[in-house]
C-alpha cells in the first residue's frame, strides 16, 4: 500500500492530483487516498473529487473508487447520492465485471437513499446473461435484506432468489443457496428457504461443479433438509460421500455433518450404514496431518463424533497417539479422544501410551495422563487390575504432582470396584505427608474413612489433618468430617469419642461454612438420637459412577453434530451461548421414528403427541397450564360438582392437594403432605422439610442429657419417613412394560404397571437412566380421564438419577380427580418432567385395578338388580379355563382381586357362581358363571347399566384366569423386547447361549445379545423370508435357509454371505450344521434334504435324502445320525457310519423334531395337537403329552437340559411346559393377555434354565423357577391308524 507523507498541504495536492487530465496520475492519487483511509487518515475531504474518477473506464480505477465510497458513504450521504447515476450507468456496462461491480458495492453502501435506488438495476442483474453478475446479484439480494426486509418482499427479489436455485450454473446456485441460507437464519420465523426433493437434486448436481465454497455452502444447506424416508436419505448420503475426499478441510467437515444427521434416518445395523461408517473414518484421519490449528479444530468435532458413534473411529487408535512436537492444546484433546476409544482390544497399546506420557516434562499434560489411566480402569473392567499396577508404579516415582493425580484417580477406582483393589492402600498411606493439593488431600481422605476398619491407625491418620482444620479447603473439611464420623460408626469401640466431639464442635460452633454447619447438625443429631439410622444414612451404598462421566448431555451432543465444521464444534457450546443480538434457531438431529409418528409420544422438544385430544395439550411453556389439562381441580375454598357424563351420575370431587407439578419452580413438589386414602401416616414421625408448610406437625426428640443432645435441643427432627404401606394380600398386577423409550426420553427410559395395593391404586415404576449425564428434578401430571385418576402426593424418586443407574418409584393414586372421557376408556395421558425436558406418553390402566372391596350386595338385591337391567346390557362370552382351575380356585382367585361371589350353586351338574364387581366411580357389575365337568370353556354371562365397560370386564376375568402361573409357575417372563423384523419365524441360541439370532418375516437375521437387548449386527441376503438359521459350534458361521429357496454361509464377523446355495425347488425350513461346522444339512418342502460340503469350492450338494414322499419339515442331528421329519407321517433316522436309513410311521402330520440330551429318546410334534415321545432304539412311544393347541403351524419344541421337562410354543398364544415322565402339564403362560397369535418358535438355553420364545414381533426370554406345580389333566386318546387329512398351511408355517 501507498503510505501518506504527512506534509503540509496534503489535502490540497491530492484534490489537484485527482482533478489531473492524466489517468496515471490520477489513479496514482487515488491509490494515495485510499493508502491514508487505509492508516486511519481521515480523507472524507476528496469525497466529491473522488466520486468524479469514477468516469472512467479503467477497471482497477473504478475498484479503488468503490472502495472510497462504501467506507465513506455512511458519513457523507448527501454526497454519495452523486454517485447513483454512474451505479445505474455501470449496470447496464456491457463488460460483465463492471456491472457486477456496481451492483456489490450498491448492495455495501448502507445509505436509505442509495438502497432506493438499487432494485431496478438488482432486478436488472439477476436476470443478466452473465452467471458471474447474477452470482455476485444473488449475495447483494442477502445484503439489502439486512438493510431492509420490506423492500426485499415487495420487490419479490426472494422468488428471483429461489429461482436462480434451478440456475444452470453452478456457482449461481451455490450463492443462490448462501443467500437464501442467510435470510433464513435472519427470519427463522418464516419459511424462506424450503427444501424440497427436486430442488435438493438441483443441490446435489450443482454440488459437483462449484467452487469449494459453494460446497460448503450448498452442504450447509441439505444438511437443513428433512429426507422423506430412509431411501431417499441413502441417495443423499451416497452422492455427497466423494466430497470426503475434497482437499479443503472446510468441505470434508460440512460432509461429515451431512452425513452424520442422515446416519439418523438410516437403520445403524444395515449394510448401507456399515459402508459408510468405513468411508468416514480415511477423511477425519487426513485432517490430521494438517497444520497444528486445524489439527485442533478436527480434534474438537472428532471429539464430537465419537462421544455419538465410536464405531468409525474404533480401528484408527494409533492416529491420536500424541506426537513429541505437537502443541498442548492437540496433546490434551488427543488424549481425551484416546480414552473414548479405549477398549478391551486396545487397552494395553493405550496403557503402554499413557503410562509413556506419564514421564513428559510438562506438567499439564502428564496430569491429564495420570487421569487418563484412571479413567481406562473404570471404562475398561478387564484392563482395571493393570492400570492400577501401573499407577502405583507411578506413585513409587514420588514425583509430587504425578503422585496427587494417582491418589485422585484410585479414589474413582474405588467407587466403581469397591472392595476390590484395597490391598494397595497401604502405599497410598505413604504418600500422606506430601499431598498439598485439596482434591488429592480430600480423596486421600475419603479413602481412609472409607476403608477405616482396614486401617489399624485410621485414627490417627484423620487427627493429623484435624489439626489445621480452620486451615484447610471446604473440599477437605466436608470430607474431613464425613470421614471421622465413618470411623467412629465402622469402630465405636477404638475411635477416641473426643475426636467426634472435638469436629462436630469445630464445624458447629467455629465455622462460617453454612454447608459443613449443618452437615455437622446433622450428623450430631443422627448420631445421638438413633446410631443405626445414622450408619443407614452415612455407611449406605454408594451408586457406582459412570465410566464415562465428561460426555456431553444426548440433547446438547445432537445439537453441536448440527454444527459440525464451526465455531460451535470448536467451544462445544451451542451458538446461542456465545453469538448475541440475534436470533439463533436450534437444531437437533433427526429422529428415525419421525418418518411415521403413530405412537403419539413427543419426537421433539415441546412437540405434543398427535393422538393427543386437541382441547388437552400441555403448552411447549411448561410453566403454563391450559385448563384443560386440569389436574389441579377446584381451588380448596371453592370445591365444585362435576358431572360424570360417562356414568351418567353426579359426583363430589374434592379438591387435589397436588401442586402444579409443571411450573418452573418445582420446590414447591416436595413439601406437600398428603394422607393418601386407605394409608395410614402418623403425624409424629413426618420429616422435617425446608420447603414443607410452617404448620406441619414436628416432634422433638427426648433429650439424652448429654452434649450431642443439648447442642440439638432446640430442633424438630424425626426418624420417620412417608411411605406406602402394603399389605400380602394384593390384587394381581401385569409385568411392569416400557412405557417411555429411552430414545423418546432422551436417555430416561420407564417401565411401569398399575397394581391395586392394600385397597390403594397405586403406579409401580422403574426409571432408568440411559443417558450420560444426571436426572433429577422428577414430577408428574395424569391428565383428565375417565375414572379421575390422579396422585395422591407428588412423585418422589431418588435425585440425581446417575447414568446406568434405576430407581423404582411407587406413587398413589386415587379417584378424586376431573373426569373426561378417554379413548380407550381406561387410558391415561401421562406427562413427565425433569431437569432435561417434558415428556409424554399414554398407558393403560387394566379395568381389574378398579375393582374395590366394598362391592357386596346380598341375594335379593343382586337378583332385583339382574331383573332390572335390560336384557340388551346383557354380554354373553365363553372363557378358557387355560389352567383347570376348580370352581374353588376361580372363585379364591377371583376374590383375591374384588370380584365377590353373592351365590354358588349346582343346576344340572353344572357349577354356577353369581358374582359383583363394584368400580371406583360406583358401577356396579353382575356376573354368572357356569362350568360343567370335564369341560374347560366357561359359559359367562355379564350385566351393566353401562354397556361401555362390558368388553374390559370380560378382558379383566381372561386376564386374572390366564396368568394363574405367571407368577407362581415353572417359568417367569425374565424380558421381553421388539425385534423390528416383522413376524419372527425363528429363535435359535448359540453354542454357549450368549448370544441369540433371530429371523423375521423382513429378510433379515439379527445377532442379539439377550441379556441387554443389544442388536450386534444384522444379515441380510434373502429375498424371502428367513425359516431357519443355525449357528456353527465355533460362532465364526451362519447357515439360513428361507422362503426364496436358498441356503446361505454368513461369516459372522463381516456379514458378508460367503457361499450361496440355491439347488432346492421349494422353500427351505430348516437348516442346521454339523459339529465340526463343515457341512450344512437343509430341509425343503421339496421333500428332499441335502448336504452342502461348505469348504469345497463346488456349489452342488455332496449328497441329497430324497426318499421322503412329501415335505421335509425339520432337521435334528445327533452324533453319527441325522433325524428328519416330513409330512408324510413319518421319521426318518439315517445312519452316516453304516448308510443305514430307519423309518418309523407316527400316523400323523410331523411337524418337529428334537432329540434328548442322552440321545435315547426323540420328541417330534404334530399337526394334531400332540407331542409324542419315542425310543429311538425301538420306536416304542413312551409318553404322549397333550393339552396345547398345533393344527395349522409348525410348532417348535424343546427339552430342558437335565431332560426332565418338554416346552411347547402353542397356536393360542401359550407356553406349555409338561413333566416328561409323568406327562403332567406343571405350566402354561400366556405371552400377551388378549394375545391369542401363536407361538411357533422357541429355543432353549444350552447350559441354564432358560427359554427363548417369540410372538409376532417380540422376543421372551424365560426363566425357570423352584416352584413347580403340576396338575391333573385329561388326556386325549391317540389315534395312531386314523387317517389325516393335511390341513392347509399359512405363511407362518407351510403352503
Amino acid at each position: 500500500m501507498y503510505e501518506g507523507e504527512g506534509k503540509k498541504g496534503e489535502i490540497y495536492e491530492l484534490k489537484a492530483e485527482l482533478n489531473s487530465d492524466k489517468r496515471d496520475r490520477k489513479k496514482e492519487a487515488v491509490k494515495k487516498v485510499i493508502a491514508s483511509m487505509t492508516v486511519g487518515k481521515d480523507v472524507s475531504q476528496l469525497f466529491p473529487d473522488v466520486v468524479n474518477c469514477m468516469q472512467t473506464d479503467n477497471l482497477e480505477l473504478k475498484k479503488l473508487v468503490y472502495l472510497y465510497l462504501m467506507n465513506y458513504a455512511k458519513t457523507q450521504p448527501e454526497m454519495a447520492i452523486l454517485a447513483v447515476n454512474t451505479f445505474a450507468k455501470d449496470c447496464n456496462d456491457p463488460n460483465p465485471l463492471i456491472r457486477a461491480l456496481a451492483v456489490r458495492t450498491m448492495g455495501c453502501i448502507r445509505v436509505d437513499k442509495i438502497t432506493e435506488h438499487l432494485c431496478e438495476p438488482l432486478r436488472k442483474c439477476l436476470k443478466d446473461e452473465d452467471p458471474y453478475v447474477r452470482k455476485t446479484a444473488a449475495v447483494c439480494v442477502a445484503k439489502l435484506y439486512d438493510i431492509n426486509q420490506q423492500l426485499v418482499d415487495d420487490q419479490g427479489f426472494l422468488d428471483m432468489l429461489r429461482d436462480l436455485l434451478s440456475d444452470s450454473n453452478p456457482m449461481v446456485v451455490a450463492n443462490a443457496v448462501a443467500a437464501l441460507s442467510e435470510i433464513s437464519e435472519q427470519s427463522p420465523q418464516i419459511k424462506i428457504f424450503d427444501l424440497n426433493g427436486p430442488t435438493v437434486n438441483k443441490l446435489l448436481t450443482a454440488l459437483n461443479e462449484c467452487t469449494e465454497w459453494g460446497q460448503v455452502f450448498i452442504l450447509d444447506a441439505i444438511a437443513n433438509y428433512a429426507p422423506r424416508d430412509d431411501k431417499e436419505a441413502q441417495s443423499i448420503c451416497e452422492r455427497i460421500t466423494p466430497r470426503l475426499a475434497h482437499a479443503n478441510s472446510a468441505v470434508v467437515l460440512s460432509a461429515v455433518k451431512v452425513l452424520m444427521k442422515f446416519l439418523e434416518l438410516i437403520d445403524q445395523n444395515s449394510e448401507f450404514a456399515q459402508n459408510l461408517f468405513r468411508k468416514l473414518a480415511p477423511p477425519l484421519v487426513t485432517l490430521l496431518s494438517t497444520e497444528p490449528e486445524i489439527q485442533y479444530v478436527a480434534l474438537r468435532n472428532i471429539n464430537l463424533i465419537v462421544q455419538k458413534r465410536s464405531d468409525i473411529l474404533k480401528n484408527e487408535m494409533k492416529v491420536f497417539f500424541v506426537k513429541y512436537n505437537d502443541p498442548i492444546y492437540v496433546k490434551l484433546e488427543k488424549l481425551d479422544i484416546m480414552i473414548r476409544l479405549t477398549n478391551a482390544t486396545n487397552i494395553a497399546q493405550v496403557l503402554a501410551e499413557l503410562k509413556e506420557y506419564a514421564t513428559e516434562v510438562d506438567v499439564d499434560f502428564v496430569r491429564k495422563a495420570v487421569r487418563a489411566i484412571g479413567r481406562c480402569a473404570i471404562k475398561v473392567e478387564q484392563a482395571a487390575e493393570r492400570c492400577v499396577s501401573t499407577l502405583i508404579d507411578l506413585i513409587q516415582t514420588k514425583v509430587n504432582y504425578v503422585v496427587q493425580e494417582a491418589i485422585i484417580v484410585i479414589k474413582d477406582i474405588f467407587r466403581k470396584y469397591p472392595n476390590k483393589y484395597e490391598s494397595i492402600i497401604a502405599t497410598l498411606c505413604e504418600n500422606l505427608d506430601s499431598l498439598d493439593e485439596p482434591e488429592a488431600r480430600a480423596s486421600m481422605i475419603w479413602i481412609v474413612g472409607e476403608y477405616a476398619e482396614r486401617i489399624d491407625n485410621a485414627d490417627e491418620l484423620l487427627e493429623g489433618f484435624l489439626d489445621g482444620f480452620k486451615d484447610e479447603n471446604n473440599q477437605v473439611q466436608l470430607q474431613l468430617l464425613t470421614a471421622i464420623v465413618k470411623l467412629f460408626l465402622k469402630k465405636p469401640t477404638e475411635t477416641p469419642q473426643e475426636l467426634v466431639t472435638r469436629v462436630l464442635t469445630v464445624v458447629t460452633q467455629e465455622t462460617d461454612n453454612p454447608d459443613l454447619r449443618d452437615r455437622g447438625y446433622i450428623y450430631w443429631r443422627l448420631l445421638s438420637t438413633d446410631p443405626k439410622a445414622a450408619k443407614e444414612v452415612i455407611l449406605a451404598e454408594k451408586p457406582l459412577i459412570s465410566e464415562e462421566t465428561d460426555l456431553l448431555e444426548p440433547t446438547l451432543l445432537g445439537e453441536l453434530i448440527c454444527h459440525i465444521g464451526t465455531l460451535a464444534s470448536v467451544y462445544h457450546k451451542p451458538p446461542n451461548t456465545f453469538v448475541e443480538g440475534r436470533f439463533m434457531t436450534k437444531k437437533n438431529l433427526p429422529l428415525r421414528s419421525g418418518f411415521s409418528n403413530n405412537d403419539g409420544e413427543s419426537m421433539g422438544n415441546g412437540a405434543v403427541p398427535s393422538n393427543y385430544q386437541e382441547s388437552v395439550v400441555i403448552s411447549s411453556n411448561v410453566g403454563s397450564l391450559i385448563d384443560d389439562f386440569d389436574i389441579l381441580g377446584p381451588m380448596p375454598n371453592a370445591p365444585t360438582t362435576t358431572t360424570d357424563m360417562l356414568y351418567g351420575q353426579s359426583q363430589q370431587r374434592a379438591p387435589s392437594a397436588i401442586p402444579n407439578l409443571l411450573d418452573d419452580e418445582l420446590s414447591s413438589i416436595l413439601g406437600t403432605d398428603i394422607n393418601m386414602g386407605g394409608v395410614q401416616t402418623t403425624p409424629t414421625t413426618t420429616m422435617t422439610n425446608t420447603s414443607a408448610p410452617a404448620s406441619r406437625p414436628t416432634t422433638t426428640a427426648t433429650s439424652g442429657g448429654n452434649l450431642l443432645d443439648d447442642l440439638f435441643g432446640d430442633l424438630n427432627l424425626s426418624s420417620g419417613a412417608p411411605g406406602i404401606s402394603f399389605s400380602s394380600a394384593n390384587t394381581f398386577a401385569l409385568p411392569k412394560e416400557i412405557w417411555l423409550s429411552a430414545q423418546k426420553g432422551k436417555g430416561m427410559e420407564i417401565s411401569g404397571t398399575f397394581a391395586r395395593r392394600n385397597n390403594q391404586i397405586v403406579m409401580e415404576m422403574d426409571f432408568i437412566n440411559k443417558a450420560l449425564q444426571p436426572i433429577s428434578d422428577f414430577a408428574l401430571q395424569i391428565n383428565r380421564n375417565s375414572f379421575g385418576l390422579i396422585p395422591t402426593q407428588p412423585l418422589h424418586v431418588t435425585s440425581p438419577l446417575f447414568p446406568n443407574q434405576t430407581v423404582s418409584a411407587t406413587l398413589a393414586l386415587n379417584t378424586t380427580g376431573s373426569i373426561a372421557k378417554s379413548d380407550p376408556l381406561t387410558n391415561l395421558q401421562i406427562a413427565v418432567k425433569n431437569n432435561i425436558d417434558v415428556f409424554y406418553f399414554n398407558a393403560i390402566v387394566p379395568i381389574h385395578v378398579f375393582f374395590v372391596s366394598d362391592g357386596e350386595m346380598d341375594k335379593m338385591t343382586f337378583l332385583q338388580t339382574w331383573q332390572d337391567i335390560p336384557e340388551s346390557n346383557e354380554v354373553k362370552h365363553q372363557l378358557q379355563n387355560s389352567n383347570n382351575l376348580s370352581i374353588d380356585d376361580l372363585q379364591n382367585k377371583l376374590r383375591l382381586n374384588n370380584v365377590h361371589t353373592i351365590t354358588r350353586t349346582t343346576i344340572e351338574q353344572n357349577e354356577m357362581l353369581y358374582q359383583t364387581i363394584k368400580l371406583t366411580n360406583g358401577i356396579f357389575v353382575l356376573i354368572e358363571l357356569k362350568t360343567s365337568p370335564g369341560n374347560r370353556t366357561i359359559a359367562f354371562s355379564l350385566k351393566t347399566r353401562v354397556p361401555e365397560i362390558a368388553n374390559l370386564i370380560v378382558q379383566s376375568y381372561e386376564l386374572i384366569l390366564s396368568n394363574l402361573f405367571f407368577r407362581s409357575g415353572l417359568m417367569q417372563l425374565e424380558r421381553k423386547f421388539p425385534a423390528a423384523q416383522g413376524a419372527i419365524r425363528c429363535v435359535r441360541y448359540n453354542i454357549d447361549g450368549n448370544y441369540c439370532l433371530t429371523s423375521g418375516s423382513d429378510r433379515t437375521i439379527k445377532l442379539w445379545k439377550p441379556d441387554s437387548n443389544l442388536t450386534i449386527k444384522t444379515y441380510t441376503g434373502h429375498s424371502q423370508e428367513v425359516l431357519d438359521v443355525h449357528s456353527s459350534y465355533d460362532n465364526s458361521r451362519i447357515c439360513s435357509g428361507g422362503g426364496d429357496k436358498r441356503v446361505l454361509y454368513i461369516d459372522v464377523m463381516s456379514g458378508k454371505i460367503v457361499k450361496k446355495y440355491q439347488a432346492h425347488a421349494g422353500r427351505v425350513q430348516a437348516v442346521r450344521f454339523n459339529e465340526e461346522g463343515t457341512l450344512i444339512f437343509s430341509a425343503s418342502i421339496d421333500g428332499t434334504v441335502k448336504i452342502w460340503d461348505v469348504k469345497s469350492r463346488e456349489y452342488d450338494p455332496i449328497q441329497v435324502l430324497d426318499d421322503a414322499k412329501d415335505s421335509v419339515t425339520s432337521i435334528s442331528l445327533s452324533g453319527h445320525e441325522i433325524l428328519t421329519t416330513s409330512l408324510d407321517q413319518r421319521v426318518r433316522t439315517y445312519d452316516i457310519r453304516f448308510g443305514k436309513l430307519t423309518e418309523d410311521f407316527i400316523g400323523h402330520n410331523l411337524t418337529y423334531i428334537n432329540i434328548s440330551h442322552d440321545q435315547q429318546c426323540f420328541l417330534v410334534g404334530t399337526l394334531s395337537s400332540q407331542l409324542m415321545l419315542f425310543d429311538k432304539i425301538n420306536g416304542k412311544l413312551l409318553q404322549t403329552f397333550v393339552d396345547y393347541t398345533n393344527n395349522t403351524y409348525m410348532i417348535e419344541n424343546a427339552l430342558s437340559n437335565d431332560d426332565q421337562f418338554i416346552y411347547s410354543g402353542s397356536e393360542d398364544g401359550r407356553l406349555i411346559c409338561w413333566n416328561l415322565l409323568t406327562a403332567k402339564q406343571v405350566c402354561a403362560v400366556e405371552h400377551e393377555a388378549n394375545n391369542r397369535k401363536s407361538v411357533n418358535t422357541l429355543s432353549h438355553h444350552p447350559k441354564e434354565d432358560k427359554l427363548l420364545t417369540a410372538q409376532e414381533g417380540n422376543i421372551y426370554i424365560w426363566s425357570k423357577t423352584d416352584k413347580v406345580e403340576e396338575k391333573e389333566e385329561i388326556k386325549k386318546p391317540i389315534v395312531t391308524e386314523k387317517k389325516f387329512v393335511a390341513p392347509k398351511f399359512v405363511s407362518a408355517g407351510f403352503e
